[in-house]
């Protein structure tokens, strides 16, 4: 234990600057490639999560991959020596949102990816993750997107509405496909949620016990028999473990709910939300992708789709830059510690980051970003 305990002495109240010295240029250069690595993560879980429901269950996977997501981001915080004790109320508003909403998606993506209509296809479900947190933001928190990210929103949109008709076209019928469309329902109200009321937690312990959380409920579920029988939830009924379905179940856990989460955080910090929330446009291009690698039916329709959406990424990620006014002279720069900076990233931290509970970065939150790293103490436990 004492080179761990030492590794933590030397990561303890380090800056960001001192953790990441980067030059500005190979800032760029390494948060593009953080750009990569988060979409090419998560644009693979869909083929790697159908992989794995050839041996476990729904319920199953989603216990496994919680738990790998909750080891890394619990040791990241753990490494940063910084406590942070929910309230009563917090864990009130952290068990509905986990048990009401975001457990949901855990069972339901592994559940339709093993009715046979292709991975590829679920990959668009979290294209409209931006749009309907716009909406639910509108009310909940009275934040309003510019035309032009609407516009860019709207439009890619659309380009999926052609790879979703697709959807019919295989044969899927409207319960089926409601079903999966509770995903980026689920996804959008959380991400609104979490602003709203548990926006002074940070991210990394949010996200810990958001993992446990959902670990103690699916268990529960997953020891009663009549329960999961009742709602088809058994799994296979002829298990095949391979070594492809335990590396597939290893890296969603670790990688997709974990390790992503952190580079996900760093890319909120180093180059903004509305950047890093472009992932949720990368991923169902990916997706399709990897359905063609698959041997997936890709028409021409879903190829023009993909070429509208990529062209509604540059058009939002042309308006994202926004001036920024000197500081003045007065005050001195203010240097961030990393547990300091991942309270800052919490309103856009993706809680489960795998796509099927992906909380986007989205275009509604620029604004109230902007007033909370302008006042850092009030997210600092």
């Amino acid at each position: 234990m004492e080179p761990i305990q030492c590794v933590r002495q030397r990561l303890c109240g380090k800056p960001i600057a001192a953790l990441l010295p980067l030059t500005s240029d190979l800032r760029t250069a390494v948060a593009h490639l953080a750009f990569v690595f988060c979409s090419l993560v998560w644009g693979s879980s869909f083929i790697l999560l159908e992989r794995v429901t050839h041996a476990f269950g729904p319920v199953e996977s989603g216990i496994w991959r919680s738990l790998g997501g909750a080891a890394v981001v619990g040791a990241a915080w753990w490494l940063q020596c910084r406590d942070f004790r929910l309230s009563r109320r917090d864990w009130a508003h952290l068990l509905f949102l986990t048990i009401a909403v975001n457990v949901l998606p855990q069972v339901i993506l592994p559940y339709v990816l093993a009715q046979g209509f292709g991975h590829s296809f679920f990959g668009t479900l979290v294209a409209p993750i931006p749009l309907l947190t716009i909406l639910i933001s509108i009310p909940m928190l009275g934040t309003w997107p510019t035309w032009r990210q609407l516009c860019g929103v709207l439009g890619g949109l659309v380009c999926l509405g052609l790879i979703v008709e697709d959807g019919f076209d295989r044969g899927m019928s409207l319960g089926l496909l409601a079903l999966a469309l509770v995903i980026p329902f689920s996804s959008a109200f959380s991400n609104t949620y979490i602003k709203w009321k548990l926006s002074h937690v940070p991210a990394a312990p949010l996200t810990t016990a958001m993992h446990a959380v959902a670990v103690s409920s699916l268990l529960l579920l997953l020891f009663s028999q009549p329960t999961m029988e009742s709602l088809h939830l058994t799994g296979p009924a002829a298990p095949v473990v391979t070594p492809t379905v335990i590396v597939s179940l290893l890296a969603l856990g670790l990688i997709g709910n974990g390790i992503s989460t952190l580079v996900f955080i760093w890319m909120i910090l180093k180059e903004g939300p509305l950047f890093a929330g472009m992932t949720t446009y990368v991923v169902p291009v990916l997706a399709l992708l990897w359905g063609q690698f698959d041997h997936e039916a890709i028409n021409s329709g879903q190829m023009i789709a993909i070429a509208g959406v990529l062209a509604m990424v540059a058009l939002v990620q042309s308006g994202s830059r926004r001036p920024v006014a000197p500081p003045e002279p007065a005050l001195a720069p203010q240097t961030l510690s990393l547990p300091e900076a991942v309270a800052e990233a919490i309103v856009s931290t993706p809680l489960f980051p795998e796509p099927q509970v992906m909380v986007a970065a989205t275009y509604a939150e620029s604004a109230f970003l902007d007033r909370v790293t302008s006042q850092p103490e009030s997210q600092v436990a």
